[in-house]
């Protein structure tokens, strides 16, 4: 049941109690419910704590909650009447009860695990780019597009500081013992510094997931992909599930960098366009928005939105975007009332550098109760 509390009053101090366990932590007055479970010890999945990146939904079974901010980028109306919300956006009005990935065995993701892993390999794929591949005490199951929390114990700040990646390669059928990671170099970014200062084989890591809802939808209408940064891992894991089957829909992939140097996997690109089924085809293109006049460049260049409309027919595709928040905002507004959104998909790669712009608003957008 929905229902109107803007007249509540924000009691002093209510219990977070994890459906289907014995766990539980006290909510203060004014805390959001993430911070309220990671300060009783609850695993919540996160990263941004701003509302941005989604990761830390979860279902409220009972009680009721104040909701600090709109999350319908992350939580639509009707996942909102079920009961969904992002546990960073909403404080309590009451005692309550919450599914959360990884916690409770009836929460949406209830495939999510906490696993421990070594690190096999960290290899150059560019300048700032790096492919982190570990190796996993038990086999992991997940979809092409997801992605999971890794954090390193031991080490204090990167151990209470976890930080999501996307799956790069397609996973198999019978679980993965083995995982690859594309890791941006982010200054000042504590796990990234870590990770690019020295060789860091054979380090133990904790790996939570698989965690996020992007994954190829089968609706044939024709794929246009775009991809910043790191943002190509889910695109090509996508591209390797696609490349996996007997038939693929003709598919668009803007690879949006600012220069050259900034372009990486190519020649894995180019055997996924040899290797693409029929009766589709699979188009790479780069699109360089800072690339010198001087370089001998003469393939496209400024932004991806602007070259959509040569490639594809917006209307008529189905869109998945990857990568900085600037970027998926700006194709967002361009797609806006042009692609219905359930034909629109995305994945904001948040880093240090994004979240002072993605600071939660104060106001309250909506106010929810549900009751079970």
């Amino acid at each position: 049941m929905l229902a109107d509390l803007s007249e509540l009053p924000v009691a002093t101090g209510f219990t977070l109690n994890v459906a289907g366990t014995d766990l539980l932590a006290v909510a203060k007055a004014g805390d959001s419910l993430l911070s309220a479970a990671l300060r009783g010890g609850v695993r919540i999945p996160h990263l941004c704590r701003a509302g941005e990146c989604g990761s830390c939904r979860c279902r409220l079974v009972t009680g009721q909650v104040r909701l600090k901010r709109d999350i319908s980028q992350h939580v639509d109306h009707q996942a909102l009447r079920q009961g969904y919300l992002l546990a960073c956006q909403s404080e309590a009005l009451s005692d309550l009860t919450l599914e959360i990935p990884g916690q409770s065995p009836c929460a949406e993701g209830a495939g999510v695990k906490a696993l421990h892993g070594q690190i096999r390999s960290v290899t150059a794929l560019s300048h700032d780019i790096r492919q982190l591949v570990v190796e996993l005490d038990s086999p992991l199951h997940y979809r092409a597009g997801q992605y999971a929390q890794l954090s390193v114990p031991g080490h204090a700040d990167l151990a209470s500081a976890p930080r999501c990646y996307s799956f790069s390669s397609a996973p198999s059928a019978h679980g993965c013992t083995q995982v690859a990671f594309y890791v941006r170099h982010v200054p000042g970014g504590l796990f990234t510094e870590w990770l690019f200062a020295q060789d860091r084989t054979g380090e133990s890591v904790e790996l939570m997931g698989p965690l996020g809802n992007l994954q190829v939808r089968d609706d044939d209408r024709p794929m246009v992909c775009i991809a910043g940064g790191s943002g190509l891992a889910p695109i090509k894991a996508m591209l390797e599930e696609l490349c996996g089957r007997e038939r693929a829909p003709d598919l668009t992939l803007f690879l949006a960098a600012r220069s050259q140097r900034d372009l990486y996997c190519q020649a894995e690109l180019a055997d996924l366009q040899g290797r693409w089924p029929g009766p589709g085809r699979l188009l790479v293109v780069p699109v360089l928005s800072s690339e010198p006049e001087s370089s001998g460049w003469d393939g496209l260049t400024g932004y991806c939105g602007e070259h959509l409309s040569s490639f594809c027919s917006p209307a008529d595709s189905s869109f998945y975007l990857c990568g900085p928040p600037a970027m998926i905002d700006a194709i967002l507004r361009q797609l806006q009332g042009e692609v219905a959104a359930e034909h629109v998909h995305h994945d904001r790669f948040l880093d240090r550098s994004s979240l002072p712009a993605a600071a939660p608003q104060t106001t309250t957008q909506s106010l929810t109760e549900m009751t079970v």
